[in-house]
């Protein structure tokens, strides 16, 4: 790895002990064929009640671009953002460690990167992609997005809640100092900051599969996201919007 690696992949790990060493494998394994070892992996331990911490450990003294932390309490909120904020990378992808969406749609973010954009975030709403899930977690993202899009209707992405996103370093440092958000609705606070400071934004279609394990508690983190959803333009109050074109420079 050098000092300054092209891509830093921040992975929250909240009680991911059984899948925490094949993940990094994974991850290890695109890094080295397609980026060439310049990548690091930031594992953000957070809340665990298992031996995640040790195994993320564990991890980083075997394989020199892994680098663990922990931080108190369950927050996934909190773990991306510090994961964010001590990242070197030029760019910076937020990865679900269940990898629902395989480590090889990378490429892809990657490839939307360099035609100019900022912010490139997954959809499993867009048309193109391929997602297997349930029912009810389907649904209750439809409503959440429903609710999102009436609260904030600058933020018109079919979805908002998919673990997968790339940031240039600059947004990621640019969005992430300003984050306050402690529930699953920080994505939504991610997208209306990189809106109000006038960083180009997109959405692309991914594969993903939903993971039987998650960790999301539907209906308990549903009612905190809907609070900070609502009070999201209160507490960003002070950050002077940017009116620039949100499409592609020419």
């Amino acid at each position: 790895m050098t000092s300054s690696p092209y891509l830093s992949i921040i992975i929250p790990t909240h009680n991911e002990a059984l899948n925490l060493r094949e993940t990094v494998f994974q991850v290890i394994r695109y890094g080295e064929h397609e980026l060439h070892g310049r990548y690091e992996i930031l594992l953000v331990e957070n809340g665990s009640t298992d031996n995640t911490m040790v195994i993320a450990e564990e991890m980083q003294h075997v394989y020199t671009p892994v680098r663990a932390f922990h931080i108190e309490g369950r927050s996934k909120a909190e773990a991306v953002r510090i994961g964010m904020l001590m990242a070197h990378g030029d760019y910076r992808y937020m990865c679900d460690c269940d990898l629902s969406t395989p480590i090889g749609e990378v490429t892809n973010f990657l490839r939307f990167m360099r035609d100019g954009w900022d912010v490139v975030i997954g959809s499993r709403e867009h048309p193109d992609s391929k997602v297997e899930t349930s029912f009810k977690r389907w649904f209750m993202g439809r409503v959440f997005q429903g609710i999102v899009r009436a609260v904030l209707p600058v933020l018109d992405y079919r979805d908002t809640q998919c673990g997968f996103k790339l940031f240039t370093a600059r947004a990621a440092n640019e969005i992430f100092t300003r984050m306050e958000c402690k529930s699953m609705a920080f994505d939504v606070e991610a997208l209306y900051l990189a809106f109000q400071l006038g960083f180009y934004c997109t959405d692309m279609p991914v594969a993903w599969r939903n993971d039987p394990n998650s960790r999301v508690r539907l209906i308990r983190d549903s009612w905190l996201m809907l609070r900070d959803v609502l009070r999201i333009r209160q507490l960003h109050a002070d950050v002077v919007p940017s009116y620039k074109q949100k499409k592609i420079p020419a």
